[in-house]
């Protein structure tokens, strides 16, 4: 079986460079001005989606937003889905890896804070 590694190094950036993309800009877009000693939530370790492989063979691609919190110890909780396009294809993908995701705790005046309401999309590009 001959592997082409140009085509399989190509197919991986496609994959995770517009997932990589949402969480910087989410995090940049996150930050502000702040008080020494003050800390903005920051992501520290997750996984990137698993792209079903059905839906990969069809060349289907998709997205889906989810909303989320974040609890003072970093962990994501109440993850729901707002938005998904097709319905309901990659929904169950994006729900475990945003699931994964740890957060550095936000850190106001002193206090470890949860953050409510947080969304990030996650794109399922076709191959």
């Amino acid at each position: 079986m001959d592997v082409n590694i140009e085509h399989v190094i190509t197919a991986v950036r496609r994959f995770f460079t517009p997932l990589i993309c949402t969480l910087v800009l989410g995090l940049l877009a996150s930050c502000t001005l702040q008080q020494p000693g003050d800390q903005s939530l920051q992501l520290i370790k997750g996984s990137a989606p698993v792209y079903p492989a059905d839906l990969r063979v069809k060349g289907v691609g998709g997205k889906v937003t989810v909303q989320y919190d974040v609890t003072p110890q970093g962990q994501v909780v109440n993850a729901q889905v707002v938005a998904s396009q097709p319905p309901g294809l990659f929904d169950a993908a994006a729900l475990e890896a945003v699931r994964s995701w740890r957060f550095r705790p936000q850190v106001r005046d002193g206090q470890i804070e949860s953050v409510v309401g947080l969304t990030s999309s996650l794109e399922f590009r076709a191959p």
